[in-house]
Parts: structure tokens; C-alpha cells; sequence
């Protein structure tokens, strides 16, 4: 079933219900369709049954992607990292901690109507190496009245989930996991009953949270939120193979026919050394430690998410001291064998 998971859709922006703030409608664009056909999860979209398929959501998108539309009335370019939208999202999705400089970000910020209700729109905007550009738009509504913490949390979730998306899909690699809850519509009900977003003990809940704080009323450490993060953003099928071999393979896009196998320790304590494979033979092993005093899970996920999106990068902290022997870090003897796949595959955004 086409999805936007499954890489059928790209995400143009999530708008907060004005009647419900924990109630989200996606706005989605066929992939391999033209940019006009939008769709949504609102009910005025999905009951509708003419040949051009509309709700006041599909227009607002509709009419901002033209390319006569003016921009935002309020523009803020390259945000402090300290901002809280910036922080949120660099906070939930790490990798782009590394990957997005920190004059990469920015902010684009206007009041504007949806049907008869007033939104504040911000469109997230980063830019990675070799000019790759990513952006995310979320819809907040105005009459929620919502902290700065409560809007920080929804923009990370989903524009944070539109830019990561972005550059896997840029990258020519897969993003398998899951986009932020949102609204749905159960249509095998009798009563056709309304769902919202999932419960507040949902992983994606306790994951769509501020800063390092150690204390975020969830009875979470940083270690399991950054856990939970790893799964979220690898996906359940590529998380349950990692928790079975304890490691990941990832092809070179630089150099044909060269694997990194990215190894974990089993009990999730320290950083393991990076099996190098050329040709199918195992060379050497690379060392990419820990520069921060940061959770294992969160530098598992910045190397596995920069060799896929920013190989170069990775390799420019492997120097001459950062190369070590075959069986340097262990004698781990994998029978899974090292495949270098290119990259020019149809790829598939989470």
C-alpha cells in the first residue's frame, strides 16, 4: 500500500488541527506523480470523491508552491544553534549535528490563513556539504497558544523528519524510519471512529523532547532517549537486524566495491572499530571515536548517518593514527559477507 514510509510520498508540511493541538494533517506529494497531486489526512480529503481530489489544506500547499509566491513576511537566516526550533531538532535527529554546519540553519516565518483559521507557518531550512539542501513546514495553530517547548517539539518531529529525509533521499540511500504520529482515519470501523495522535507513552512521544536534561519528567535517561532514537530513525526491521549482529553495513558511494561494516558492542557501552571490506576482502579497521561525552546510540547513529550521507566528512577524521590492522578491535569472525551495493537504485524515503 503506497506510503509515506515506503517512499511514495515526500512530506510538504504537517498542520496542527486548530480544535485539537495533538492532532496532526499531512500534506503529501506523490513522488512519481506530478508536484500538483497533494494529498492529506483530513476528513474533508479523504471523503471526498470528485475527480479533483481538494481540502483547504491540499490548496494552501498547492498555492505556495507555485512558483509565484511571494516569501515569508518574516525572514530569520542563519539561526543560532541555541535557538529553541534549531536546538530541538539537532537535539532529536543527532546526525545533523554533524552533518548541518551551524550556519546551515535557518528560519522562514509568516502569519497566514488556512480556510478561516490563523496559522503561524515555519519553513526549517539546512544546508549540508556540496550545497545538498533540505527543508521542513509546519503549520502551528494560533489559537493553541503553546509554549515555545510544545512548538519546539512539533517542529523538530516533523521538520526534522522532512530534512533528514531529504538528504537519505539526495544521498541515494534509504531512511526507514517512521514519520511522527499523526491523524488517522480508521475507515474499517463501523462507525468509522476518528484517531488522533498516539498515546502519550508512544516512543515517538518520549523521543520528541528538548535539550540534554536528564530530567524531562518521562522517567527517561539520556541513554534510553538516545536508544529510542536509534530506533526510530533506523526502523523497526533494520534495528532488530542490528540488535541481532551488532552491526550494519553501509556501501561506499567514494570508492567502488568498499563496505564499512559499522560494528556495536553488544552491551552498548563504548564505540567499536569500523570493519573496512574492498572487494569482498576484510583491510583494515578504521577508528571514529566519541569527540563529546555524548550516549553510545547517538554516535552509532552520527556515523552510520554520516558515511551514508557524508562520507568525505567521516574519512577526514581517520588519519594516519585512526587506521589500524584487520581483527584490531576484536576477533569477531562475521559469516555475513561484506556486498558493495552503488547507489543509483530507486531509493526509498521513510
Amino acid at each position: 500500500m503506497p506510503s509515506l514510509r515506503a517512499g511514495d510520498y515526500d512530506l510538504v508540511m504537517a498542520i496542527q488541527s486548530p480544535r485539537d493541538a495533538d492532532r496532526w494533517y499531512r500534506v503529501l506529494a506523490g513522488r512519481y506523480t506530478a508536484t500538483t497531486s497533494l494529498s492529506c489526512d483530513c476528513p474533508a480529503w479523504i471523503y471526498n470523491r470528485t475527480g479533483n481530489r481538494t481540502c483547504k489544506h491540499t490548496a494552501f500547499a498547492a498555492e505556495r508552491l507555485q512558483p509565484t509566491t511571494p516569501t515569508p513576511t518574516l525572514t530569520i537566516p542563519r539561526m543560532r544553534l541555541d535557538h529553541p526550533f534549531i536546538g530541538a531538532t539537532r537535539t532529536q535527529w543527532a546526525p545533523l549535528r554533524q552533518f548541518v554546519p551551524a550556519d546551515g540553519w535557518e528560519l522562514h516565518v509568516a502569519r497566514v490563513q488556512i480556510g478561516s483559521d490563523a496559522f503561524r507557518l515555519i519553513e526549517m531550512r539546512a544546508t549540508g556539504p556540496d550545497g545538498m539542501r533540505a527543508a521542513g513546514t509546519v503549520a502551528l495553530a494560533e489559537q493553541h497558544h503553546q509554549t515555545v517547548g510544545a512548538q519546539a517539539t512539533a517542529i523538530a518531529g516533523w521538520s526534522g523528519y522532512a530534512i533528514a529525509a531529504a538528504f537519505c533521499r539526495q544521498a541515494g540511500v534509504p531512511l526507514t524510519g517512521e514519520p511522527p504520529a499523526h491523524y488517522r482515519l480508521d475507515r474499517t470501523a463501523s462507525d468509522r471512529r476518528q484517531t488522533g495522535a498516539q498515546p502519550a507513552t508512544d516512543d515517538t512521544r518520549a523521543i520528541l523532547q528538548i535539550g540534554n536534561q536528564r530530567d524531562l519528567g518521562d522517567g527517561l535517561t539520556p541513554t534510553q532517549r538516545a536508544e529510542n532514537t536509534l530506533r526510530l530513525f533506523l526502523g523497526a526491521t533494520t534495528y532488530a537486524l542490528l540488535e541481532q549482529r551488532h552491526f550494519l553495513d553501509v556501501s561506499s558511494g567514494l570508492r567502488p566495491d568498499r563496505v564499512y561494516r559499522i560494528r556495536r558492542d553488544p552491551q552498548k557501552r563504548y564505540e567499536r572499530r569500523i570493519r573496512v571490506f574492498e572487494g569482498g576482502r576484510y583491510v583494515n579497521d578504521f577508528c571514529v571515536v566519541r569527540a563529546q561525552s555524548v550516549p553510545e546510540a547517538d554516535h552509532y547513529l552520527t556515523v552510520y548517518f554520516g558515511l551514508i550521507a557524508n562520507e568525505a566528512w567521516v574519512l577526514s577524521v581517520v588519519g594516519h593514527g585512526n587506521v589500524f590492522s584487520p581483527w584490531s578491535d576484536g576477533g569477531e569472525r562475521e559469516t555475513v559477507p561484506a556486498v558493495w551495493q552503488p547507489r543509483t537504485a530507486p531509493t526509498v524515503a521513510a
